[in-house]
């Protein structure tokens, strides 16, 4: 199949599209489409680091670079010249876990959070007219308010004066630069520093319906670059939180351990949100560049890109009402499902035939799918070709394509024996089975994925 060498279509389809206005996420459809993917390659690699490097940042320009290391250093790199400008001893005594550029500072103010639990401010200001090798500066500032782990900073766009820390130790401390140069030690005789946004000491969940009873220890976080007030959070189990800054309550102290604020929603992939199983956690959230998405990334898990509005129709947020709703069926009279339905292809006599090229196109893309479950080719690009069609044309196709489409996606999943994909596979049987209760091919494969499963 020549013309459908690359699963989510020739990018040339893409192009025209854009010109008869029928797509409004064709930028992002063209970034990341797979023919450019595939054009990625290793450009250079910068040596200056004696350890392990954890963290990287671009500045607001992207023409620096700054990373840091085991090594407790923290190198600026010129992307221009691919060469290392400064390389900053930055007197942490463990790992440095995240760094960054604090803006509207002429890249001058750098900012770093480590293994030693502390937050530390630097001015590149001071390294002017020093060679690589004299690296020795002091910092601006020294926060040193956490108990465990720094694992993540965030900043704020055209905000100057504040960045946010995320801790092991369940809090989320805001540093305000003009409110003092240093902060006592954490559990020393002298004041505790009233810095905490967010305090998830008692915030950790088994799954949304359990009361939370333990510590949240905090991977990451991250602001919202066009809703700063938005903040995203992500930690030791496998729900990432949002919370609308506006509606937090003070700061505080670490000196008694308050209940976890209400957070504006949570994010988990369905396979994952009840399975109270210790091992997964976050390891990374993000906000995308307009915010209407976020990205989770899993410890020994896979990546996931969800969307925040719900509006849009393929959210993958979950409230604690919707437990119940996702895991049971709806009504079944004579063979329909009562309050099921799918969305008609609409279209005018302007744009029917490019309706009928798509979902001619699916029905390539899901023999494509299926000549992969007959080993003709990978499985992986049978499931990528499988979500090219559900997620990307799931409102065009009718309910005979989809349960097809997913019989067959689940049906790869299981043969790549990726770890949960006996999971992922038991939701598309589900869905299957919404559509169609009485399907053979959705009932064989869901007491394959079942049976897969009680191996685990």
């Amino acid at each position: 199949m020549e013309s459908l060498r690359f699963h989510d279509g020739n990018i040339t389809d893409l192009i025209d599209s854009r010109i008869l206005g029928l797509r409004s996420d064709i930028t992002h459809c063209l970034q990341v489409h797979s023919s450019m993917v595939r054009r990625l390659f290793l450009e250079r690699e910068l040596e200056g680091h004696r350890g392990c490097v954890n963290a990287v940042a671009w500045n607001s320009q992207g023409s620096l670079l700054i990373s840091g290391s085991d090594d407790t250093q923290i190198n600026i790199w010129s992307y221009s010249s691919r060469k290392l400008l400064h390389s900053i001893e930055t007197g942490h005594s463990t790992n440095i876990f995240c760094t960054k550029f604090v803006p509207e500072t002429s890249d001058e103010l750098v900012v770093s959070g480590a293994g030693d639990a502390e937050v530390r401010l630097f001015n590149l200001s001071r390294l002017s007219g020093r060679g690589l090798d004299e690296n020795m500066i002091t910092p601006s500032a020294i926060f040193q308010c956490h108990t465990r782990r720094v694992k993540k900073l965030a900043v704020e766009v055209g905000n100057p004066n504040v960045v946010w820390s995320a801790s092991e130790d369940g809090t989320l401390r805001q540093h305000d630069f003009r409110e003092g140069a240093s902060c006592p030690p954490a559990g020393s005789s002298h004041q505790e520093c009233r810095n905490i946004l967010l305090d998830l000491r008692w915030g950790a969940k088994k799954s949304l319906a359990d009361p939370p009873k333990q510590s949240l220890a905090l991977k990451s976080c991250d602001l919202s670059f066009t809703r700063p007030h938005l903040l995203l959070v992500g930690g030791s189990d496998a729900f990432a939180r949002l919370y609308d800054r506006r509606m937090l309550p003070p700061l505080s102290s670490s000196e008694k351990k308050l209940p976890p604020p209400p957070c504006v929603g949570y994010f988990c992939p369905m396979h994952l949100s009840d399975r109270g199983r210790s091992s997964i956690h976050l390891t990374h959230v993000a906000f995308s560049p307009n915010s209407e998405e976020v990205l989770l990334s899993y410890s020994g898990e896979h990546v996931y890109l969800m969307d925040v509005n719900p509006a849009t129709g393929s959210s993958m947020r979950y409230t604690v009402g919707d437990i119940t709703k996702l895991t049971s069926f709806a009504p079944i009279l004579n063979g329909v499902e009562l309050q099921q339905s799918f969305p008609r292809v609409c279209s005018n006599g302007s744009s029917k035939g490019h309706v009928a090229a798509r979902l001619d196109k699916c029905r390539k893309l899901i023999q494509f799918a299926g000549k992969s479950l007959k080993g003709e080719t990978s499985s992986y690009d049978g499931i990528e070709a499988c979500n090219e069609v559900l997620d990307g044309h799931g409102h065009e196709i009718g309910p005979s394509l989809m349960l097809e489409c997913l019989c067959i996606r689940a049906a790869l999943l299981l043969k790549r024996k990726w770890k949960n994909d006996v999971h992922m596979a038991i939701r598309d049987c589900y869905r299957a089975r919404k559509i169609n209760s009485s399907s053979l091919k959705a009932l064989l494969c869901m007491s394959e994925a079942l049976f897969q499963a009680s191996e685990l």
